[in-house]
C-alpha cells in the first residue's frame, strides 16, 4: 500500500479552510450508529437486498472493463461496448456498497469492490486518464468527441470521474484501504494538469479551461479534499465553478441550450433554477460545499436567490425537482403538473445534498426542512420497501393506465440508464451522516431517529443516545453524557411545519388549511426547558452533566394543505400531511378510482390515524379522511408496493 499523509478517520470531518468563521461540521456516517426505528429497517433492507442486488447489476459494466483490459493487453480483438456513463452507475453502486461495510464488514462485498478497483486501475492510463471509449479508440464522436476532452459538454468524462471520487472517498473511510483512492488521486491530478495547467498530450498542450456539461466532479472534489486534506482538490472544485458560463457557453436548443447545463451565466450571477434538474442540483451542491469549506461566501448571494426561487415557485410538495419531462428539468414558475410530473429520483437526492450543503454553510434549519422533505417523500419513493424495484420518475398522480416510469406502469427492476437506483441506495446508506452536526461548543440535532454518536466539542467529548420513532412520531428523547460536566448548547431542529406555523415548508408554496397546531415542548430531566428559537433550532444552553436527559415532543396532527393559486394543477385541491410526510390515496385502499374521489376540506377535524398491522406496509401510519367516501391514505413514499397499475393521487379534489 502506498504511503500518503492522510488524516485519521476521527478528524475527517474537522477539516476547515474558513477564515475566522466557525465551521459547522457534519458528524460523518461512520461515526453514527443507528440503533432502531425507521432507519434501522431501511439500512437492514439495504444490507440484505439492495446492495447485493445492485452489485449483481454491475456485471455489464464490469465486463466492459474486463474486455477493455483484454483488448489493451492484446489478448482479444473484441472492443468493449461504447458508452458514455455506464461506468458512473457502477461507481455509485460501489459508493453505496462502501457505506454498507461500515454497518457490516461483509467479506464478499469487500472482495468484489477490491476486484472492481483492480480492473479500474488496469484500464486507467499511466497519466491518470480514465474513459474506456477513448482509451480503446471506439468513441461515438457526436456524443464523446473524437479524442479525449474534445466534447466536454456531453461526453460525461468528468461526470464519471466525480462518481469515482465519491466511491473512492467512501471506500477509504469505510475500510482504510487506498486502492480506489490511489486511482482517484491519479485521475484528479491529471485533470488538474490538463484543464488548468496544460498537458502536451491533450488539447495541443493548452489548458482546456472548460466546465463539464454534467456537473458532479465539483462536489466530488470537495469529498476528495475532505478525506485527504489536500487543498488542490478544493481549489479545483472552485475553479470548475468559477469558469462555468464564462470560458464556454453552448449555442442551440434542447440539450445544447446554455440553460440546460447551467452555462448561461457565471454561477455568481445566476438567480433562478434552470435547466436539467439533476445537473442543477449537483452544481448548487458544489457551490454550497465550497462555500462551507472555504468560509468565503463567494456564492452565498447567488445560492440564496436560487434557493428562494426554487422553494417558492418550482418545487413539488414532495420535494421533487424538475417537473418538465421534455428537458428532465425546470419549466416556468409554478409549472408543477401532477400526472405528467417528471421529478427524477436523482433530482430528489440532489435536492438533499444541496440543502445539506446550504445548512453547513449557514447554520439555518430551513435548509434542513427542505432536505428532510425530499428524503422522506420524493427520494424514498424511488425505491420499494423490499429494496429491489425502483422509480426513475415520480409523478404525484397515476391513473393506472399511463406508462409513466420509462415504459412501465409501476416500478422497474433496473434501467438502461441506471443512475437512480444506486443514487437512492447511497443516500439511504448515508442517512446516519445527516443526523448530527457540531460547531465550537454547539451540537445540532438535524435529523431525528434512534441513534448514538460521540462528538468532540471544544469543551470535551459528548456522547449522545437518541431514541425516536420519527417520522411516525414526534417524540424524541436524548441522553446527554459529556465526559465531564461542562457548558455547551444543544440545538434541536424545529421543523417549519411544527410550532403553529402556517407553512408546510419554507417558501410559501404550500400552506395549511388548518393552522394552529400545538407548540413543541422540551424538557430537561423532567422539567420544562426554557429555550430560545434561533435559525429554526430550539437552543438549550446550560451546564450539562452525565446522565442528563432531553425529551422533546413535536405534535403531529393530520394537516390539510393548499397550494399557491398560481399552481394550476393544484387549484381546488387538497394535500394531506402528517409531520414531514406527504400522503397519497391509492386505489387498493379505497375500492375506487382515486380520480373520482373528493375530500372534505373541513374534515381534518375528523381525520383519524392508525398503524397498519400486517402486510408489506406493516408499521406504517395511515390516515382516513372524510369526503365523498372515507378516504384512506398512506405515505407517498410507500405507494406502488402492492401491485402496479393502480390509480394514485396526492392532490385530492375538494368536495
Amino acid at each position: 500500500m502506498k504511503k500518503y499523509i492522510f488524516l485519521c478517520l476521527a478528524t475527517l470531518a474537522a477539516i476547515s479552510c474558513t477564515d475566522g468563521k466557525q465551521e459547522i461540521k457534519q458528524v460523518p456516517f461512520n461515526e453514527v450508529t443507528i440503533t432502531g426505528g425507521f432507519w434501522q429497517q431501511r439500512l437492514e433492507t439495504e444490507l440484505s437486498t439492495t446492495v447485493p442486488f445492485s452489485l449483481d447489476h454491475c456485471d455489464t459494466a464490469i465486463e466492459r472493463f474486463e474486455k477493455a483490459i483484454a483488448y489493451l493487453d492484446g489478448t482479444s480483438e473484441e472492443l468493449p461496448q461504447t458508452h458514455r456513463f455506464i461506468s458512473s452507475d457502477m461507481y455509485k453502486v460501489m459508493e453505496g456498497a462502501a457505506y454498507s461495510l461500515m454497518l457490516d464488514r461483509n467479506p464478499e462485498v469487500e472482495a468484489k469492490l477490491d476486484y472492481m478497483a483492480e480492473i479500474i486501475g488496469k484500464v486507467q492510463r499511466p497519466d491518470g486518464y480514465l474513459y474506456i471509449s477513448h482509451i480503446c479508440g471506439n468513441p461515438y464522436p457526436d456524443e464523446m468527441g473524437d479524442k479525449p476532452y474534445s466534447w466536454v459538454v456531453h461526453s460525461h468524462e468528468l461526470y464519471n470521474m466525480g462518481h469515482l471520487y465519491e466511491a473512492a472517498a467512501a471506500y477509504y473511510q469505510a475500510t482504510g484501504k487506498t486502492n480506489l483512492l490511489d486511482i482517484a488521486i491519479k485521475s484528479a491530478k491529471h485533470i488538474n494538469k490538463v484543464f488548468f495547467e496544460g498537458d502536451p498530450n491533450y488539447n495541443d498542450g493548452k489548458p482546456i479551461n472548460q466546465a463539464p456539461g454534467h456537473e458532479e466532479i465539483e462536489l466530488a472534489l470537495c469529498k476528495l479534499y475532505k478525506v485527504t486534506g489536500d487543498r488542490l482538490y478544493l481549489d479545483m472544485a472552485k475553479r470548475f465553478l468559477d469558469i462555468r458560463g464564462i470560458t464556454y457557453r453552448p449555442e442551440g436548443e434542447g440539450v445544447m441550450a446554455p440553460e440546460y447545463a447551467q452555462q448561461h451565466a457565471p454561477v455568481t450571477e445566476q438567480r433562478e433554477v434552470a435547466g436539467h434538474s439533476v445537473r442543477a442540483g449537483y452544481l448548487y451542491t458544489g457551490m454550497a460545499q465550497v462555500d462551507a469549506l472555504t468560509g468565503r461566501g463567494d456564492y452565498t448571494e447567488a445560492l440564496n436567490a436560487i434557493w428562494g426561487n426554487l422553494v417558492s415557485t418550482r418545487m413539488h410538495i414532495t420535494g421533487g425537482l424538475g417537473a418538465v419531462r421534455a428537458v428532465e428539468g425546470f419549466g416556468a414558475e409554478y409549472e408543477l403538473p401532477n400526472k405528467e410530473a417528471y421529478d427524477e429520483t436523482c433530482a430528489a437526492v440532489a435536492n438533499v445534498f444541496f440543502n445539506e450543503g446550504l445548512f453547513l454553510a449557514s447554520g439555518d434549519a430551513k435548509f434542513l426542512d427542505v432536505a428532510e422533505l425530499s428524503i422522506f417523500n420524493n427520494a424514498l419513493a424511488g425505491i420499494n420497501l423490499a429494496g429491489n424495484r425502483f422509480f426513475y420518475v415520480n409523478p404525484l398522480e397515476a391513473d393506472g393506465e399511463w406508462e409513466f416510469n420509462h415504459g412501465t406502469a409501476g416500478r422497474a427492476e433496473w434501467f438502461g440508464c441506471a443512475c437512480c437506483p444506486p443514487n437512492i441506495s447511497r443516500m439511504i446508506l448515508q442517512a446516519p451522516g445527516y443526523m448530527y452536526a457540531h460547531s465550537g461548543n454547539a451540537i445540532y440535532l438535524t435529523l431525528y431517529g434512534s441513534s448514538r454518536t460521540s462528538i468532540a466539542l471544544d469543551c470535551g467529548k459528548v456522547e449522545l443516545n437518541q431514541t425516536s420513532d420519527y417520522p411516525f412520531s414526534g417524540e424524541v428523547s436524548v441522553d446527554v453524557n459529556p465526559e465531564k460536566a461542562g457548558r455547551f448548547s444543544l440545538r434541536l431542529r424545529i421543523p417549519t411545519w411544527a410550532n403553529g406555523g402556517s407553512e408546510f415548508i419554507p417558501g410559501g408554496l404550500y400552506t395549511f388549511r388548518n393552522s394552529g397546531a400545538e407548540k413543541v415542548t422540551i424538557k430537561v430531566n423532567g422539567k420544562d426547558a426554557g429555550y430560545e428559537l434561533a435559525d429554526g433550532f430550539a437552543v438549550i444552553e446550560r451546564k450539562w452533566a452525565p446522565g442528563d436527559r432531553v425529551e422533546m415532543s413535536i405534535p403531529m396532527p393530520v394537516r390539510y394543505v393548499a397550494a399557491d393559486e398560481r399552481i394550476e394543477a393544484d387549484r381546488n385541491a387538497t394535500a394531506v400531511t402528517v409531520g414531514p410526510l406527504v400522503y397519497c390515496a391509492e386505489e387498493c385502499d379505497n375500492a375506487a378510482k382515486i380520480q373520482d374521489l373528493a375530500i372534505d376540506t373541513e374534515g381534518w377535524k375528523d381525520a383519524t390515524t392508525s398503524t397498519i398491522a400486517d402486510g408489506v406496509l406493516k408499521g406504517i401510519r395511515s390516515v382516513t379522511c372524510p369526503g365523498s367516501q372515507d378516504i384512506t391514505m398512506i405515505p407517498y413514499y410507500a405507494w406502488d408496493n402492492r401491485g402496479d397499475g393502480q390509480s394514485m393521487m396526492v392532490w385530492l379534489k375538494n368536495l
